[in-house]
């Protein structure tokens, strides 16, 4: 990672540019399904339909887009042509997301309440309290909140495809794109039930909690850079160094969201909380390394940590033991070689990308593991009734 990168205060211009322009393509998916979807005018599914709005101002910054758009440009693609695309790989992300949430029980994203959490407070409203006891959720304005925000999701999931389908590449090289996403669901599922058999369970090595993590998000960013080679009519070779460039950045993201969970000026500990992950006892890298590379009272501390047996334990102690042991270091560690063997797909691209987009493919590298990133201030939120009124 170079200096540049990391001393930046913003956005590399470039990409903000594009950020903007894939905004600007959600903006206008969002106003059409909100003009013409189906039952707009029922008081939930209306209210549904505007709540993406609030996509728009929380402050993410369309990576998954941008590295479509960048694959295509990469291969001598339009950027005109890409952006319907790029809009649609990110709100595929998104909704992914919704459903993370869902399954993390979180109540705040990037400092907006959650789909699942915005929904459940205005069915409380306008129904009052609600029974739940002994049920699967804590009450009946709770359950219809996540019924909402599953459904959402599924919209964004669809809108996703519109777009994809109305992006005006020939059919067969969109209908590999389409098959690609449908096969990716199978991933993304298993990467979230692996994380769920885990929790407060024995750990899974190092190893294997990188596997997880390319699951859940590397291999969404290999396809992101799929589709933008695929449409551009890459050949092999580039397809393949573009994929590689693309999933090992995602994987360097990855290690560094475990990392900026314990750092309560990060863009994760501002939208979400200090060490939501150690709460969870999610099986991070970073904690299985811990487990490898502490001893004696530490690693016991550890053990009893993820066994739920956290007496006399709080966060704070396992992220000094985190520190003591080593295993922040040898994390971040691996985020630089990860940044480096993306770098080095680049390079080995046969037949060699278009020379002069390739600094901007390593801007992006560089920004997605970098303070300019991960401790940039957040929009602020406007209250939920805003968006529900």
């Amino acid at each position: 990672m170079n200096a540049t990168a990391h001393d930046a205060q913003r956005m590399p211009a470039e990409l903000e540019r594009l950020r903007g322009r894939i905004d600007e393509r959600i903006a206008a998916a969002i106003e059409s399904l909100r003009g013409d979807g189906p039952e707009r005018s029922h008081p939930l599914i209306g209210r549904v339909y505007g709540w993406l709005r609030h996509y728009l101002d929380c402050d993410g910054k369309r990576m998954h887009g941008i590295a479509a758009a960048l694959a295509h440009l990469a291969c001598g693609g339009d950027e005109d042509d890409i952006l319907p695309v790029a809009a649609a790989m990110q709100l595929y992300h998104h909704h992914t997301l919704v459903h993370d949430d869902i399954y993390d029980e979180d109540s705040a994203r990037r400092g907006w309440p959650t789909v699942h959490q915005a929904f459940a407070g205005w069915f409380a409203d306008r129904r009052g309290p609600e029974g739940g006891a002994g049920r699967v959720f804590s009450d009946g304005a709770m359950r219809r909140g996540a019924i909402t925000a599953f459904a959402y999701g599924k919209i964004c999931r669809a809108l996703a495809g519109r777009l994809l389908l109305e992006s005006g590449f020939g059919q067969d090289a969109v209908l590999d794109v389409a098959r690609a996403l449908e096969r990716h669901e199978f991933f993304d599922n298993a990467a979230q039930l692996k994380d769920v058999f885990h929790e407060g369970d024995e750990m899974p090595s190092p190893q294997a909690c990188l596997d997880n993590a390319w699951l859940k998000t590397g291999r969404l960013f290999e396809l992101c850079a799929y589709a933008g080679a695929r449409l551009a009519g890459a050949e092999t070779g580039r397809t393949e160094a573009l994929e590689r460039w693309a999933g090992q950045s995602a994987l360097a993201y990855q290690l560094q969201d475990d990392l900026e969970d314990l750092d309560a000026a990060s863009e994760k500990g501002q939208g979400r909380g200090v060490a939501t992950d150690l709460l969870h006892c999610k099986p991070t890298y970073l904690y299985a390394l811990a487990k490898t590379m502490a001893d004696g009272s530490d690693r016991d501390a550890l053990l009893a940590w993820q066994s739920g047996e956290q007496a006399g334990l709080d966060s704070d102690d396992i992220i000094a033991i985190l520190a003591r042991c080593g295993a922040l270091d040898a994390c971040g560690s691996e985020v630089a070689r990860c940044i480096a063997r993306a770098g080095a797909a680049l390079d080995g691209a046969t037949p060699a990308l278009t020379a002069d987009r390739l600094p901007l493919l390593r801007q992006f590298s560089d920004y997605f593991v970098s303070p300019a990133y991960w401790h940039r201030p957040l929009a602020a939120s406007r209250p939920a009734s805003a968006l529900l009124a």
